[in-house]
């Protein structure tokens, strides 16, 4: 009987210890998912968003908007932590961060989120896909291109909330301009390590040179590099135009900010909530494209009063560009298959 008794204590302790921890689990669980969904209406979901812009830069700015804006139109459901200049990782780190959990949204060169998502998100940035800013507007807006993006992201388990305006890629270079396949002849184009961009600049008829972005300045002033493939804001942010006083605007990629974020994380969000977020994206992105736009003119002008050379290309020449480059577009097309390809080409605006 002693032992049937003592048994049956070391039974009911046992149920018990096994309650108190399940018990435990389950609040540190609760914890977790109030933190990102706000199922607690006490506690307000942080939302950490992290890029490598600078803190003077628009995307920057109108990033902390976001946090007065949702503050006003949900208070106390949302904090807006905004961390830039690589404060949370280099670019690479930042897109896998946001599957991992380290922060929540980040934006950064669609090329960078295209090598972690695959050949048929990168359809983005084909060469002359959207020649001007306003085909980029209505391609990606009007046109399905955003929608487009998405779907190729699905898989990779991202989602774009929307895109920032980094600017058209533009070309600056420390001894002349570039018109033609005979102008770049020879010349060391520093590019972002991609296969895309390697065989842009070769059908353009430069020598691609892949480079970490913070071998950059040292590499223009040494003549490491000839040339940069870039936005007009970053010539400016890093008044690169003062070691290298030839700007060619060729306009030969629209290179947008995707602003990226998990899709198991978006979807986790209460309905009432990611509808008030996802507005707030959407009024930050499209003001930001407003002002960044507007600062190219000014980038321009400052260019020219300190001294450098800008030149536009022709449509002559730009069409001579579209046709070199033609052989990407098959290329990719073997990649990605006529369904992708197409669907990517139909988002073009009609003349």
């Amino acid at each position: 009987m002693k032992i049937k008794k003592l048994l049956a204590l070391i039974f009911v302790v046992v149920m018990v210890l096994t309650l108190a921890v399940g018990c435990g689990k389950s609040s540190e669980s609760d914890r977790s998912v109030g933190a990102k969904t706000s199922n607690n209406e006490d506690i307000p979901i942080v939302v950490k968003i992290g890029h490598t812009d600078s803190s003077t830069r628009s995307t920057h700015r109108w990033s902390v908007w976001l946090g007065e804006y949702l503050e006003e139109k949900a208070p106390g459901k949302f904090v807006i932590e905004v961390y830039p200049d690589g404060q949370l990782g280099d670019s690479p780190d930042l897109i896998a961060g946001t599957k991992l959990g380290t922060l929540d949204v980040a934006f950064e060169l669609s090329s960078v989120i295209t090598s972690a998502a695959g050949p048929a998100s990168s359809c983005i940035d084909l060469p002359y896909l959207y020649p001007t800013y306003e085909d980029w507007i209505e391609g990606t807006f009007e046109n399905g291109g955003l929608e487009l993006f998405n779907k190729t992201l699905e898989d990779s388990g991202y989602y774009c909330l929307d895109m920032f305006y980094n600017g058209m890629r533009q070309v600056i270079s420390t001894d002349k301009t570039y018109h033609n396949a005979t102008d770049l002849d020879g010349q060391k184009i520093r590019i972002a390590q991609n296969e895309l961009n390697i065989e842009l600049w070769k059908a353009m008829g430069g020598n691609p040179t892949p480079m970490a972005w913070g071998e950059v300045i040292t590499s223009l002033s040494q003549g490491t590099i000839d040339a940069l493939d870039h936005s007009l804001g970053v010539f400016n942010d890093f008044s690169l135009h003062e070691i290298a006083p030839y700007v060619t605007l060729t306009n030969h990629a629209s290179s947008p900010f995707p602003v990226i974020c998990s899709l198991d994380w978006i979807n986790s969000m209460p309905e009432d909530l990611r509808v008030i977020f996802e507005d707030g994206v959407h009024k930050m992105c499209e003001q930001q494209r407003e002002e960044e736009r507007n600062n190219e003119m000014k980038y321009i002008e400052r260019f020219k009063n300190e001294g450098a050379t800008v030149e536009e290309l022709t449509s002559k020449e730009v069409e001579d560009f579209v046709q070199a480059v033609q052989p990407i577009y098959d290329k990719w097309r073997e990649k990605v298959g006529d369904e992708v390809m197409d669907a990517w080409l139909n988002t073009i605006p009609k003349q």
